[in-house]
């Protein structure tokens, strides 16, 4: 085809319709890509500006586009807000279930925690977002709290494939031990007041282990 050739009507023989698969499927991963690209700068925004600067308007000045846009993708600025939520704790649920191997329960377990950690540390400002200061100029609704909850599900699944049956009552007890265990350390490590990256992976190793000890729960190697 000659470069700005015309292009026979919608339809017609040899063309590609317009709802075609194919063009659905480029339209949806380019409204992906802008999605994704607002919310990076929505958190860069709330990361070296604060809270205070979280508006539509400063959120559209960062991508340079126009406040429709915005707007568009998330409704308000408590709809792009309750995005940025959903989606840091997606990543970080998806991050925890990748470690899951039903054949190493221990080593699963163990590698989960290891997610958890290595994902607040690559992400402090999502991790901010989620359970930090960043997070309280936010009220997130409930159906958002427990679509996030998924993430403390997968270590109670982790978690569980380390228990006999008959101890399978004891899961959420022991959960809750560990998650706010791993909070704690990595709260810490993100402020800096736990030395050295190495001396608070040693830490966070030992405080888990601790726990898994103290209920008898099979050690394994992440």
């Amino acid at each position: 085809m000659k470069k700005n050739e015309p292009l026979p009507p919608a339809g017609e023989a040899g063309s590609v319709p317009a709802s075609s698969p194919d063009l659905r499927a480029a339209r949806a991963a380019f409204e992906n890509d802008i999605r994704a690209t607002i919310l990076n700068e929505a958190a860069a925004v709330l990361r070296d500006e604060g809270p205070a600067a979280f508006t539509i308007r400063r959120i559209a000045a960062a991508v340079n586009a126009s406040t429709k846009a915005v707007y568009t993708h998330f409704g308000n600025k408590d709809g792009l807000f309750d995005a940025l939520y959903l989606q840091s704790f997606a990543d970080l649920t998806k991050v925890m279930q990748d470690q899951i191997d039903p054949g190493e329960p221990a080593a699963s377990l163990l590698r989960v925690c290891h997610a958890y950690r290595d994902y607040a540390c690559a992400h402090p400002t999502r991790y901010n977002i989620m359970f930090g200061d960043l997070g309280r100029a936010y009220e997130a609704p409930l159906s958002s709290r427990r679509k996030a909850f998924e993430s403390f599900g997968v270590l109670r699944e982790a978690v569980e494939a380390c228990l006999s049956p008959e101890r399978s009552v004891e899961k959420t007890r022991i959960t809750r031990l560990i998650w706010a265990t791993m909070h704690g350390v990595v709260s810490l490590e993100l402020r800096g007041l736990l030395g050295s990256s190495d001396e608070i992976g040693n830490v966070f190793d030992d405080a888990v282990t601790a726990i898994c000890l103290a209920w008898s729960l099979p050690l394994g190697r992440s």
